[in-house]
């Protein structure tokens, strides 16, 4: 026993540091493996960038409404499940309005621009990824989106254009039978856009016919929100 307890001692004066940062790294991997591999496959994501920041519990709920429309299961788990994506963006009037309100009232706050700048980012790049193609938009980014000639004309989808279809390319959300019907949706501002965008050239670059499968459901699910009765 004493010749283990100095060989231990020995062992921890030479490698003391070595084997903490071994012990740690292994810790990381164990956690990030069982992350990977336990986390929820969503059949399809939503993605909503505009002035509100919905509670956990908004998000929940949305993503419950979204699921009942959906017309399938794409993943074949058995499950009918949605997420939602959201980020908290505002363009310079609205964060102006909002500085203007916090400094009349003491339970308002100042936006924090670095963290809008950061959900802009965040933002850019979720659509360049072309990780999700249906869309609720603030009319700002709506618009920024449309200029870069990256969403679907509505003809193309549904085979014509609704009656109550803001222009061409979108609709919306209060103005569908959808977003009228489910209370939950009614989180977002009524200017809000529902727009579907087009498959991102950066899926040529991962597993493409993935890629091309998930945004014929995204198709599906969005024609759904618009022919729902």
């Amino acid at each position: 026993m004493k010749k283990f307890l100095k060989w231990l001692d020995n062992y921890w004066y030479h490698y003391k540091w070595p084997t903490i940062i071994g012990v740690f790294t292994a810790v990381f991997v164990v956690i990030m493996a069982v992350q990977f591999f336990t986390r929820e496959e969503f059949d399809v994501t939503v993605v909503y960038a505009g002035p509100v920041q919905p509670t956990a519990n908004q998000i929940r709920d949305v993503e419950s409404e979204f699921a009942k429309i959906m017309p399938g299961d794409r993943n074949g788990d058995n499950k009918k499940n949605c997420q939602l994506t959201d980020f908290y963006l505002l363009t310079e009037e609205q964060i102006e309005e909002k500085n203007a309100e916090a400094a009349s009232d003491t339970d308002a706050y100042y936006v924090n621009r670095n963290a809008v700048q950061s959900a802009k980012e965040q933002f850019v790049n979720q659509v360049s990824a072309g990780e999700s193609s249906i869309c609720l938009l603030d009319p700002a980014w709506y618009d920024l989106l449309q200029k870069q000639g990256i969403i679907v004309p509505l003809g193309e989808v549904l085979g014509a254009v609704p009656d109550y279809a803001l222009d061409d390319y979108g609709v919306r959300l209060a103005d569908t039978p959808f977003g009228k019907f489910y209370g939950a949706l009614q989180i977002f501002p009524e200017d809000t856009v529902l727009c579907l965008l087009r498959l991102s050239e950066a899926s040529a670059f991962g597993n493409k016919s993935a890629a091309e499968e998930r945004f014929e459901f995204d198709k599906s699910v969005f024609r759904a929100m618009i022919e729902f009765e």
